[in-house]
């Protein structure tokens, strides 16, 4: 299943001069967490990093993308690259799914499952777990991917956490799609998991903006976020865009057998939700701690039908930096 790039620069080298390549010589894993990630640590800033187009899922029709269908087996599909000039023998790559949520711990993210995998120098390969959610796990979904390669070492640096930002071989997709033709809807409210993935209390403040296809680059990294070359994004803008935070919810105790059922810790979240004012923008949390938080969109009656806009949540901390995001791609 290996994909091979037109050329090395396909690949992307970081700090490659010319025809030189520092990684001749070993082995370089990563998987992009953006359409413009070459693999340098940490990742460019002002990037998002949630938005990987390495990760995505093929239902059963053979369609790839981010939605899941309950009951029937679907793909989840993952692809890694190698920009080392050696071999990666028996890479071991793992799968997560996850309610949709700014940021990921362990306790909020369920496998999906793992495998080896070798990636040829210069190049790139592809593996797939079966996946057969419940009606419960079904729908939009937030995933998870690493790889980990032990001869030569070539590997995430902690594997009790997922540092997508620093670590070249952690990726994380976090993009949800709302029909709102479909649904005949003007405003919507859509909910997802807000996650403290610090090791101690923190404040957060969430963020909500519209993201705007406003020149070739930015319309070339939507495109690619999305994973479709073709897509249409509106140049109008959202009549109101809002975000704000709600009650806590309980993750899983890991310590109890019986709720190792496979599904997501948090299914609060699918549950239907009606826009309030009394809401807050920022809240202090427990390591690890979860909270429910609820985007509520109004859409602009011009916007064309077909045509898609991106709404980008920001987690940031107390020192204002990015520590979690979430794309929410709109349909007209």
């Amino acid at each position: 299943m290996a994909e091979m790039p037109g050329s090395n620069a396909n690949t992307g080298h970081p700090g490659r001069e010319d025809d030189k390549n520092p990684f001749d010589g070993i082995t370089y894993l990563y998987i992009r967490t953006h359409p413009a990630d070459n693999g340098s640590e940490p990742l460019a800033a002002g990037l998002p990093f949630w938005v990987s187009p390495d990760i995505s899922i093929i239902k059963p029709d053979g369609v790839e993308g981010g939605t899941a269908v309950a009951g029937d087996t679907n793909q989840l599909k993952i692809k890694v690259t190698n920009a080392g000039g050696i071999d990666a023998v028996d890479a071991y790559v793992e799968g997560f799914v996850a309610d949709p949520s700014t940021a990921f711990t362990p306790l909020t993210a369920t496998p999906i499952g793992a495998g080896f995998l070798t990636i040829s120098g210069y190049s790139q390969a592809v593996i797939q777990f079966p996946w057969n959610p419940s009606p419960a796990d079904a729908g939009h979904r937030c995933l998870l991917a690493r790889v980990n390669l032990t001869i030569p070492p070539d590997g995430y640096k902690n594997g009790a956490i997922f540092d997508v930002v620093g670590d070249r071989h952690v990726a994380q997709r976090n993009i949800s799609v709302v029909n709102l033709q479909k649904m005949q809807l003007k405003q919507f409210s859509f909910a997802f998991a807000l996650v403290n993935p610090e090791q101690e209390r923190a404040v957060f403040t969430l963020n909500a903006r519209q993201v705007l296809a406003d020149d070739e680059r930015q319309l070339e990294w939507l495109r690619g976020a999305v994973g479709c070359g073709f897509a249409q994004f509106s140049p109008v803008k959202l009549r109101s865009v809002r975000v704000d935070v709600e009650e806590r919810i309980p993750v899983r105790d890991v310590s109890e057998p019986e709720k190792q059922d496979g599904r997501p810790p948090m299914g609060l979240l699918g549950q239907a939700v009606e826009p309030k004012r009394t809401r807050l923008k920022s809240v202090g949390m427990e390591p690890g701690e979860v909270r429910r938080a609820v985007l509520t969109v109004s859409a602009a009656s011009t916007a064309r039908p077909g045509d898609l806009q991106v709404v980008e949540i920001s987690q940031l901390n107390e020192r204002q930096e990015v520590v979690g995001g979430l794309w929410i791609v709109v349909q007209n």
